[in-house]
């Protein structure tokens, strides 16, 4: 039988199905090798070495130990997209097989290169059979664009649906790729600014789409968020997330254009989240309104060149100050993902004076 070496969680039997359901939910479970269970302990095969890290803001009081081991796979077929096409496709395209894809819920999205359009529906029929535990294989069709930031799909197999359930440390998101924002890059984004935020803030996240910042924050602490997005369905699918999680803090969420609902409403915040890296610049007036002294916003933008950090930290510094207001700190300034050769998804945590 065919084995190969993997990172693993281990953790007493007693735990197993528990921590089992939480990486299954989380996708951190591979599925393409079997669990171990050895002297009263299982192994359980983790797609990636965080897994760790992430199941421990979960399962803070269980033994959980990390390593790397052999595990015997379950599937003995082939491993790869270039494995299984190979013969059925001109080697010069294999080498253009997508080699990594998103993972939402139960659903795999790919992205095809123009180059191999025309193989779209073998590559996804082709990637289902290797990845059987994905209910749906989609493929990304254009560039999130738009007010509402939504793109299309292809479906290439398994169930034609673009709507699942997605779980990110532990809350429960309701997506619908199709109808709203919503980006599983983000998740240790989502994570660290909910851990950021301190109890009984108020925060405004200006362009939530499907609310995975608001959920985050509010399963955490006991914050009030002001929810905005101008798409009905992402506030639809949002006000579905929230049926879905335990939530300390509380979510209103709110159909409209932030700039338009900001300045018919007296607002006063501790927090503002500006996850819109096309846009926000254009709502940095209305952040600094309605920030109290001291409070904090969190402002993505795409930014390319040889020093992003320096380019974004002079522009978020000019655009506060042509907004009446003055940086009193900038505590944070890192990359979040690639978003194009040479271009970076870009986040700076400011402190307002």
């Amino acid at each position: 039988m065919m084995s190969s070496e993997r990172f693993y969680v281990s953790v007493p039997v007693r735990y197993g199905e528990q921590i089992r359901k939480i990486l299954s939910e989380m996708n951190l479970l591979d599925g393409d090798f079997k669990i171990i269970s050895e002297s009263g302990t299982l192994f359980l095969p983790t797609t990636n070495e965080i897994a760790l890290n992430r199941i421990h803001a979960i399962a803070k009081d269980l033994p959980l130990e990390i390593g790397r081991r052999s595990f015997e796979m379950t599937n003995q077929g082939p491993r790869t997209l270039s494995e299984a096409l190979d013969g059925r496709l001109p080697s010069e395209k294999l080498a253009l097989l997508p080699r990594a894809y998103d993972l939402v819920g139960d659903i795999a999205v790919l992205e095809i290169p123009d180059e191999l359009a025309s193989h779209s529906k073998l590559i996804g029929e082709v990637f289902h059979s290797i990845h059987r535990n994905f209910n749906v294989v989609l493929a990304k069709r254009g560039a999130v664009s738009g007010v509402t930031r939504v793109r299309q799909y292809d479906f290439l197999s398994g169930e034609e649906r673009t709507k699942t359930i997605h779980t990110e440390y532990g809350c429960r998101l309701a997506v619908d790729l199709e109808k709203a924002y919503f980006s599983p890059r983000l998740l240790e984004e989502h994570n660290r600014v909910a851990q950021l935020v301190e109890e009984n803030e108020v925060v405004i996240d200006m362009f939530c789409g499907v609310g995975p910042f608001a959920i985050h924050i509010a399963r955490l602490k006991q914050a009030q968020i002001i929810a905005i997005d101008v798409n009905p369905a992402a506030i639809a699918l949002l006000k579905e997330s929230i049926s879905l999680n335990r939530l300390v803090g509380s979510i209103i969420p709110v159909v409209a254009d932030a700039h338009e609902y900001i300045n018919d409403h007296e607002l006063h915040a501790d927090r503002v989240i500006m996850n819109h890296p096309s846009g926000a610049s254009n709502f940095i007036l209305d952040a600094c309104r309605i920030l109290e002294a001291g409070g904090i916003i969190h402002y993505y933008d795409f930014i390319g060149g040889d020093n992003p950090e320096n380019t974004l930290t002079e522009k978020i510094c000019k655009l506060i100050e042509e907004g009446g207001r003055s940086v009193k700190q900038v505590s944070t300034i890192r990359r979040v993902r690639d978003s194009a050769p040479y271009e970076y998804q870009m986040v700076a945590d400011i402190i307002l004076d």
